[in-house]
């Protein structure tokens, strides 16, 4: 669920979720303004993967979050 594999699309696991979240993260956002944007798209369509997502990037130190706001790492 986590890598794509022969039988999981790039689009159904939590790669491909996170990569959509990123490229909605522009700039500083709450999370709320975050779900607004990112709940249209195919990769993402419930909180619940939204939150997956979420909590993936910030496993792997993508992103931060800090004073109510969500931000992507620089390295």
């Amino acid at each position: 669920m986590i890598l794509p594999t022969k039988h999981i699309k790039l689009s159904n696991c939590l790669l491909g979720v996170g990569g959509a979240l990123l490229g909605c993260l522009n700039e500083k956002e709450t999370v709320s303004s975050l779900w607004g944007k990112a709940r249209a798209l195919p990769e993402i369509k419930t909180f619940e993967r939204f939150t997956l997502g979420l909590d993936f990037l910030y496993t792997l130190g993508a992103i931060d979050f800090k004073n109510g706001l969500l931000r992507k790492v620089k390295q």
